[in-house]
């Protein structure tokens, strides 16, 4: 099943398929399908056409869900239910604004990814040490570089790569230096 644009496969658990979405961990996928009243043991193709729409929501605009309504999780006894206590502090789920609840300010995919390199094409503007070991493709968060820092240099190298766009120095004074000893 494809929902926004990733697959996930139809024998995984719903919760462990999440994780495909980049900025979704297991334990915020657990949260998720607990949002949405999915069983932590369900399999994507066991979804209804409900839950694929709910989950589809959620995870394209999360603050723009409203707060979820307080739901009675005390057993009633003799028919009256039993009150919480008034200056109880609600959960993150039932509190009004998203900025309170984790889940519904999470950023996923493209808006992950945009924030990321953002905050690493800041911290090289403002010269910053991590900025500078960004831009070196150096291990920024004091891992040792003599024998575990190729993740860095792979993943730095990459990112080094738009940022030099003009050609070499010696393929631009090649034809000058042609012209003039000719």
């Amino acid at each position: 099943m494809y929902l926004l644009g990733a697959y996930l496969p139809d024998h995984k658990l719903v919760r462990i398929a999440l994780t495909t979405f980049y900025g979704i961990s297991y334990d915020t996928a657990l949260r998720i399908c607990a949002r949405i009243g999915v069983h932590e043991r369900a399999t994507v193709m066991s979804l209804t056409e409900a839950q694929i729409t709910e989950l589809s929501a959620y995870l394209s605009s999360p603050g723009l869900i409203p707060a979820r309504g307080a739901s009675p999780t005390r057993a009633k006894i003799d028919g009256a239910p039993t009150k919480a206590p008034e200056a109880a502090v609600p959960p993150p789920s039932q509190r009004a604004q998203a900025s309170t609840d984790p889940l519904r300010s999470i950023r996923i995919e493209g808006d992950l990814r945009r924030e990321m390199l953002a905050n690493i094409a800041h911290h090289r503007a403002i010269g910053t040490y991590a900025g500078r070991r960004h831009a070196n493709g150096f291990p920024v968060r004091g891992q040792r570089t003599q024998r575990n820092a190729l993740t860095a240099r792979r993943l730095n190298r990459l990112e080094r790569r738009q940022y030099s766009t003009a050609p070499s120095l010696t393929a631009m004074l090649a034809p000058l230096a042609r012209a003039r000893f000719v």
